[in-house]
């Protein structure tokens, strides 16, 4: 196990939920017939993982949430396990198959996305009002807490309402790195191993959606269709973001874990600044290509 990789897993367990990396880990090394210590160990602790965190179901946030999480998992796992597919798109897959059965499920439980959607509303401004109170205790810390929590209270509304998109979000680099750890655990894993995050790209055809995406801001368009096009938005934004941190990535090759943990923490405190310049970069890398660049440049210096 590589140093880089732990590093990944340990970021991806403290900024998403857990769920969507141990479920997809746990199935998967379950469906391929474990046979050694290791292989029970990481499932053990998988399981114990998602039992404390299933424990408490919590609101109907949490629960929608924890559905999601289950129903991208089995999906994960037999697409996967099939063969037929490739890590990105099964992964992608999954993740629409998720959305359309937790969708599905709280329709059949009576519930609407705008109802889940006001519960995390809620539940954001909850947590707001309890900063805020415990700010006031201190008389030191009152006035820079309530500007945060100012802050943080504009964007409860938003990140309600994309929601979904979020959810994909966090979901696909869960179900990546399963699949990468699966590959390192089992004794007899199934179907090609995951590729270097390095080399990670896309369809160029997917720039139409940004283009989509951009028409739907200047557009007049009912609200259903500006919800529906936010999330696809901050998804298809994500995967670019991806793409270009996925070009940086690569050009860290040589740099010591210790010098990547101390730019990862680094990079916390900037994050908007970061992921909009990694979008940037992923956008031009359709037209420019620039890894195909860096490795004609490097061929020449040798």
């Amino acid at each position: 196990m590589t140093g880089r990789a732990i590093l990944l897993l340990a970021a991806y367990v403290i900024f998403f939920p857990p769920l969507f990396v141990l479920g997809p880990l746990a199935g998967l090394l379950i469906a391929s017939r474990p046979a050694t210590v290791r292989e029970w160990a990481w499932i053990a602790v998988a399981v114990l993982w998602l039992a404390v965190s299933l424990w408490n179901p919590g609101g109907l946030a949490t629960q929608t949430v924890h559905a999601w999480a289950l129903f991208v998992t089995g999906a994960f796992v037999a697409l996967m396990l099939s063969g037929r597919v490739r890590l990105v798109t099964g992964a992608l897959l999954a993740t629409v198959f998720g959305l359309g059965a937790a969708t599905a499920w709280n329709w059949w439980l009576g519930t609407r996305w705008q109802e889940i959607q006001l519960a995390v509303a809620h539940s954001g401004w909850e947590f707001c009002r309890q900063l805020l109170q415990e700010g006031l205790l201190r008389a030191q810390r009152a006035e820079s807490l309530r500007l945060y929590v100012n802050l943080l209270g504009d964007g409860v509304a938003v990140m309600a309402q994309l929601l979904p998109g979020m959810l994909v979000l966090a979901a696909l680099p869960g179900l990546v790195l399963a699949w990468a750890w699966y590959h390192r655990i089992a004794r007899r894993p199934m179907g090609l191993p995951a590729g270097r995050f390095a080399e990670f790209r896309f369809s160029d055809q997917l720039i139409w959606l940004v283009v989509l995406c951009v028409a739907a801001l200047v557009l007049p368009l009912p609200a259903r269709w500006v919800d529906l096009t936010g999330n696809l938005a901050i998804v298809i934004g994500g995967l670019y973001a991806a793409r270009g941190a996925a070009i940086l990535w690569g050009t860290l090759d040589g740099f010591p874990l210790l010098v990547l943990g101390v730019i990862l923490v680094g990079v916390v405190f900037v994050l908007p600044v970061v992921l909009g310049g990694c979008f940037a970069l992923g956008v031009a890398d359709t037209w420019v290509d620039f890894r195909r660049r860096l490795a004609v440049a490097d061929q020449r210096r040798e």
